[in-house]
């Protein structure tokens, strides 16, 4: 049904008259002011709140003693799966807090775990090009060619016969250089995105003497040559009894892991023996830490999970779990952990007392701690239990203890094993703020279906 109106100001009048009835029936939502409620006041004390509440759970946190803690922490975040728990604390007690694990796709229907000879350094992909899995955002090559040098990296030329070589091989390329810009990038990059070659940049970490011996490090562990300024050698000579090779690479945009190096295991042994002689020799605690670094990057292997499935579908719906336990465990091994369940979220918000600077901000502040409520008013609707009862039995209890659905009784959840990583709790919360105080100071938002 359509009606007509004869001029634009009874039109207007209509869609205004329309417009409050609309803002009138939502003025709950935003308080007594209703919609004359400053979206800016608004956000600003929803941040308030958030800041402190951050604040508190990094207060509250502890930090990951035993392989138990990190066990636990895996097992909740693959779905409450004991198995996929089990099997990254295995990975991590074989290659300690700071060694590096990887996933893979395995052959078999079992899932196991392979430690071997690897080598990771803090530098990542210089471009984003160079991406090969979207989802977890790294570069993956199997069976690569590693050029490893000290020289600035920029003019074409510079690479252009070693280009042509890789080309008749067929094999990837990685090249590890004190920088890489210029023509010489826009060439590997464009060579990339075409899919005409597999090659990819990796700008080497740190800086001045601390670089050189990473890069010295690194070609020993994957049998190359190492192509110094000082040698004289140009990379227009570089041949392929030149370039080292590995079972597979993996960089990430911080960090890169390099597996199954084609290495002399004789010289790495050689290699650590006098960097332990010279720890012997120096009287610096900062020059003994970075050696003894160096020490733990030649000895230390890497763990390979091999995700194994009866179909793809399930090899690749576990991998994903597993990829979310491992982020899991770092973030634990990062900032600590806290009481699961939902209640340190509960107890953090309901611990702080915020100023606010007027009641607009009030308004903000409250906001976020009745949505700190939600996580555990959620786990009770699931279970079947009264939320109300839930929180109120959960705020009187002591501060560790929580409501553990599976038995139905208040426990110390610490003790117990359900506990979440702070940095997940964290990120989760600001993300959220973030993505609140965005809307409500927009007029327009598009929205993908």
């Amino acid at each position: 049904m359509s009606r007509a109106y004869d001029d634009n100001q009874t039109l207007q009048q209509k869609i205004m008259k329309g417009a409050n009835i609309l803002a009138d029936n939502v003025a709950s939502t935003l308080g007594p002011k209703g919609r004359n409620v400053s979206p800016i006041e608004l956000q600003r004390g929803i941040m308030l709140a958030v800041k402190e509440i951050t604040n508190k759970l990094t207060e509250m946190s502890t930090s990951i003693t035993s392989i138990e803690d990190i066990a636990h922490i895996a097992s909740i975040s693959a779905n409450n799966d004991s198995s996929i728990g089990q099997l990254i604390s295995l990975a991590v007690d074989r290659v300690g807090q700071d060694g590096s694990i990887t996933i893979e796709e395995s052959r078999s229907v079992e899932t196991s775990l392979d430690v071997t000879e690897g080598f990771r350094f803090d530098a990542g992909y210089c471009a984003g090009a160079f991406i090969t899995d979207d989802r977890r955002g790294v570069m993956h090559h199997d069976d690569p060619l590693l050029l490893i040098t000290d020289h600035k990296v920029s003019a074409v030329e510079q690479i252009l016969p070693l280009l042509e070589m890789i080309a008749r091989e067929g094999r990837p390329l990685i090249v590890v250089a004190e920088d890489l810009e210029g023509q010489a990038l826009a060439a590997m990059i464009m060579n990339a995105m075409r899919g005409t070659m597999k090659v990819a940049g990796i700008k080497a970490p740190r800086y001045g003497e601390e670089r050189r011996n990473i890069l010295d490090d690194l070609s020993v562990s994957t049998g190359a040559t190492f192509i110094t300024r000082e040698g004289g050698k140009k990379l227009q000579d570089v041949k392929m009894s030149d370039l080292g090779t590995a079972k597979f690479i993996e960089s990430a945009k911080y960090n890169t892991t390099i597996v199954g190096g084609n290495c002399d295991f004789d010289e790495i042994d050689r290699r650590i023996e006098a960097l332990k002689n010279l720890i012997q020799q120096t009287d610096s605690i900062q020059e003994c830490e970075r050696i003894q670094e160096r020490i733990v990057r030649l000895a230390s292997g890497v763990a390979v999970i091999r995700v194994g499935g009866a179909t793809e579908v399930e090899m690749t719906e576990k991998k994903h779990r597993i990829e979310d336990a491992l982020e899991a465990v770092r973030s634990a091994q990062e900032e600590g952990i806290i009481s699961g369940g939902g209640i340190a979220l509960l107890r953090a918000s309901n611990n702080i007392e915020i100023e606010a600077e007027n009641d607009e901000q009030a308004l903000g502040v409250s906001i976020v701690k009745e949505a700190c409520k939600e996580p555990l008013r959620q786990m009770a609707l699931n279970a079947g239990e009264s939320p109300d009862l839930i929180i109120s039995s959960v705020l009187s209890a002591d501060e560790n203890e929580g409501w553990d659905f599976r038995s139905g009784r208040l426990t110390n959840l610490m003790e117990s094993g359900i506990i979440d990583p702070v940095k997940v709790t964290r990120t989760a919360l600001q993300n959220a703020a973030s993505c609140a105080g965005t809307l409500i100071t927009t007029n327009f938002g598009i929205i993908q279906v």
